[in-house]
């Protein structure tokens, strides 16, 4: 049934037709994953990405040019994750010694890993809601349902009281076990 195979059967046009749909499928589900793992990546290093490029721009200048301020603004995030892995091994150092002070960097890094970025989420999912409908119950219960689902996944990355670390972050972490110790 193909306009230029007049030879074509119709069992043909049709299984080429049903591979044609299955490819799309399969281009669409790996767009999506593709969108799924940026926001990921977005919502979880983000925020320290974010403040890394800020603090680079506050120290070099806005002038400079971009390959400085995205190189220093990735050093930035970096010297940020260690200092976050660097309280997530006093955080398990504490509690492996069963000294209620762990609660303390736990709560800061959560703050800063979990709440924070959060409530950006919140933030942008209530932004879709046109300004006269956030105080809607649909709104509200969006965004406040993206808060709470986006802080427990977020956490769930970082898993605090987990002793673990990736390999490019473990020096700061075995730090923060060495000084809790």
């Amino acid at each position: 049934m193909n306009w230029n195979d007049p030879n074509e059967t119709e069992e043909e046009y049709l299984a080429r037709k049903d591979e044609e749909s299955r490819s799309a499928t399969g281009l669409m589900s790996m767009l999506f994953s593709f969108m799924l793992f940026f926001f990921k990546i977005a919502a979880v290093f983000g925020i320290f990405i974010y403040a890394g490029y800020f603090l680079s721009q506050k120290l070099l200048g806005k002038e400079t040019e971009t390959f400085k301020i995205w190189g220093l603004s990735l050093l930035f995030a970096y010297l940020l994750f260690c200092i976050i892995y660097f309280l997530k091994g006093i955080v398990i150092g504490l509690r492996l010694k069963n000294n209620k002070l762990w609660i303390l960097p736990w709560i800061i890094c959560i703050l800063l890993c979990c709440i924070f970025p959060a409530f950006i989420i919140k933030t942008i999912v209530a932004g879709i809601f046109p300004i006269t409908k956030r105080q809607d119950v649909w709104c509200l219960i969006l965004s406040w349902g993206a808060f709470i689902i986006s802080s427990f996944y977020i956490y769930g990355i970082y898993q605090f009281k987990t002793p673990s670390a990736p390999k490019i972050l473990h020096w700061s972490y075995a730090l923060g076990l060495k000084v809790s110790q």
